[in-house]
Order: C-alpha cells, then structure tokens, then sequence
C-alpha cells in the first residue's frame, strides 16, 4: 500500500461554481497577493486555497456536511493540496505541510473507510483517496454555504478583524 498522504496531496479539491462569484471573487485573489497588493484589493486572503482551508475547517466543526449535487458544475483553482503553502519565493509565508496533515487526519477520523479491507486490497487505494476527497468537499461545501450566508445576511460583518474567528467561535457556543 503506498502512502495515502502523498496520493492524498496530489489531487485537486472542487467546490460548487455558485461559491466562485459570492465566496472566492471578494475574499480572496487567485494566484495569490501579499501585504499591500492583497489590502489594496481588499481582499481577506491571499489565495484561494486559504479561503478553502477555512471554509473547509468551518464547515468540520460546525458538522455541516453538505455534499455537492453531481449536477452541479464545479470549479477549482488548478492547485494540488501539496502545492498549497508553498514557499516560491522569499516571504514571511510559513509550508502549510502541517495544515495538509491536520486537514488529512480530520478526513480519515470523519470518512468512513474500511482500512483492513485497503490493506487486504478489496478496497482500492484510488476509491479510498476518492472518498477522502468528497468528504473534503462536502464540509468545504458546508463551510462556503456558512460564509455565503453570514454576507447575505451582513454584507459588512466580514470587515471586523476576528469576523473569521467569531465564526468558528460561535459555533462552540
């Protein structure tokens, strides 16, 4: 069996194409802006993988498991999960080879995976990776929905600092 965190990474996350226009074009820049370029843009983060990742840990905690329709049309932002992070030139920018991990681990504690059968080889590893990565969307999903709604119910309410950090604090309330 090889290492499912490394087939893991290489794959390309989707999200529903409803989030592109409400979520992602006003949050974040895709290819990336840092200091001055992202505040000038007004823009919260500074890819789009970032606004994924919190959508993604969103939607983990406040249990909203929201699968995406197949008959959706789907987007993604053309960047495997092992890319995200990523140091290409010198910045204050830190590997997010442990969130790839944090995020890993959370979906192999919420997918329901049968890992004795993995290892006998009844299940194959590309089905198990696949299953990973719909739980992965499906709380994504159900964190995007979260975001797009607090913005239509509050255009403004992500302007506060800790906005991102109330949302998720709020939930354990």
């Amino acid at each position: 069996m090889d290492n499912l965190f490394e087939k893991w990474k290489t794959k390309i996350p989707q999200y529903d194409e409803i989030f592109k226009a409400t979520v992602f074009e006003p949050l974040s820049k895709k290819f990336g802006a840092e200091g001055e370029k992202k505040i000038s843009l007004g823009k919260t983060f500074s890819n789009n993988y970032e606004l994924y990742i919190y959508a993604f840990f969103l939607g983990l905690y406040s249990d909203e498991y929201i699968s995406i329709n197949k008959n959706t049309k789907k987007e993604n932002f053309s960047y495997p999960i092992m890319s995200w992070g990523s140091k290409t030139n010198i910045s204050t920018r830190k590997d997010f080879t442990k969130i790839q991990e944090y995020i890993f681990i959370a979906l192999m504690a919420k997918t329901d995976i049968d890992l004795i059968a993995l290892d006998k080889g009844e299940v194959s590893e590309d089905q198990v990776i696949k299953d990973l990565i719909t739980t992965m969307e499906s709380y994504t999903n159900g964190g995007l929905t979260l975001i797009k709604e607090k913005l239509e119910d509050n255009p403004g309410y992500l302007i506060n600092p800790t906005s991102y950090l109330d949302m998720i604090v709020r939930l354990k309330q």
